[in-house]
Parts: structure tokens; C-alpha cells; sequence
């Protein structure tokens, strides 16, 4: 039952993401927001292959994680700079505790390498998404609106 609320926040956080695009000012905080999407989005490859509405395709899986990766690794650097928009998710906490926030942004770099490097077929599926999802709560919690 977590895993249909999670995949449930991942869709959602995805369709606030797209909307917040679209409204920001600020190039800063547009990349940012623009980054955040793509996370959402190769979550949301992963989690219609979880849930059986896309036929579960190995090659298609890793690659949205190492995507997650590649996007985790940069985002302490998208968020060096304390630029606010009116239409943003960043919370002011981040740059109040930007430690922490690189301390997670990294960790879920880490927890993608650790999930591409076990994903074999479809039966490991459920713990990535699970995991990924944990990591994107964790710091969401805390720092995003």
C-alpha cells in the first residue's frame, strides 16, 4: 500500500513540476525546476513499469536511473546560488542547512549507482523504486514546499 502512495507522490510532484516551469522568472531557479522534473519523470518510467502499465524493459529501467544519477550529482550545483521565485518549490531551508541538502542530493546520487549495479530483471524493480523514492522523500520533506 506505501508503494501505490509513493508512486502516487511521484506523479504528482511530476505535474507540479512541469506547472512550476512554466511559470518561473528566474533562469536559476527555471534550471533547477527543470532538473527536478527530469528526476520525476525517469521516476515515473520506473514506477508505470512497477505498477504493469509498461511492459518492464531492463535496458529502459537503467537508464532512467543512471539518468537520476547524473541529475542528483548536479544538483548541489543548481542550487549553489539563492535565487527565489514567487512560483518555486525550494524552500529558503535549503540555503539555511545547504550541507545537509548536498548531503542528500548526494546520497541519492549514491543510492541510484547502488540500484543500477542490483537491477537484474523485473523481480528488484519494487526495492529500487522504493529506495529511490525514500532518498527523494527525505530531502523533499525538508526542503521543497
Amino acid at each position: 500500500m506505501r508503494l501505490k502512495y509513493l508512486i502516487t507522490a511521484c506523479f504528482f510532484i511530476c505535474g507540479t513540476g512541469v506547472y512550476c516551469i512554466a511559470s518561473v522568472e528566474s533562469e536559476t531557479v527555471t534550471a533547477r525546476t527543470k532538473a527536478m522534473s527530469e528526476i520525476s519523470d525517469n521516476m515515473r518510467v520506473l514506477g508505470l513499469m512497477l505498477k504493469g502499465q509498461v511492459d518492464f524493459d531492463l535496458v529502459s529501467a537503467k537508464s532512467a536511473i543512471q539518468n537520476i544519477e547524473k541529475l542528483a550529482a548536479k544538483t548541489p550545483t543548481l542550487f549553489e546560488i539563492e535565487a527565489v521565485d514567487p512560483h518555486a518549490e525550494a524552500k529558503p531551508e535549503i540555503w539555511n542547512n545547504y550541507e545537509d541538502f548536498v548531503d542528500k542530493a548526494l546520497s541519492l546520487k549514491t543510492v541510484a549507482i547502488d540500484a543500477g549495479s542490483s537491477l537484474f530483471d523485473e523481480d528488484g524493480l519494487r526495492d529500487v523504486v522504493m529506495s529511490l523514492g525514500k532518498t527523494c522523500k527525505s530531502c523533499h520533506s525538508l526542503y521543497r514546499n
